[in-house]
């Protein structure tokens, strides 16, 4: 999925971001459930699914998946990053996996640094992750990609 992020109020500003989105070959959305009401979520993931578009909504906490958990959203991606703190802890996924509907699809997001990390994550339930920051911060991101995902297929 390529990701496009809306993380301010909504309008007609931000539907036809969606649109150009799709219009140059987004096959997806992430929608921030910190930085929309639940009426949003449901227009603008409404509005994505419409286009033939995925959706992935980024939770933090309870509030925020209870007000996500809409049938126009496909995956479900907990953030480990504290929004006011901006600390890491994959502590976070794993206390929300089991809160999360089995219909949809879990991303666990930030804060993966290590194949540890992707094996605990992958045994508490999660089917897909979102690592960044982790391969950015190297001088050959694909070289450490591949040895990350080789330790994690040793492991296993």
């Amino acid at each position: 999925i390529r990701d496009f992020c809306l993380s301010r109020g909504l309008g007609d500003v931000y539907k036809r971001q969606i649109i150009e989105s799709k219009a140059i070959g987004a096959d997806g959305i992430l929608l921030i459930a910190a930085c929309l009401e639940k009426k949003d979520i449901i227009s603008l993931s409404k509005l994505a699914k419409s286009l033939g578009m995925e959706v992935l909504i980024e939770i933090h906490n309870v509030s925020e998946l209870e007000k996500s958990c809409i049938d126009s959203i496909d995956l479900i991606g907990v953030n480990n990053r504290n929004l006011k703190t901006f600390e890491v802890n994959i502590q976070t996924s794993i206390d929300l996996i089991n809160k999360i509907p089995s219909n949809y699809t879990k991303i666990s997001e930030s804060g993966i640094s290590k194949p540890v990390d992707i094996i605990t994550l992958k045994n508490n339930g999660f089917d897909g992750f979102l690592i960044g920051e982790t391969f950015m911060k190297t001088k050959d991101p694909g070289k450490n990609l591949s040895n990350f995902i080789n330790e994690i297929e040793n492991e296993n």
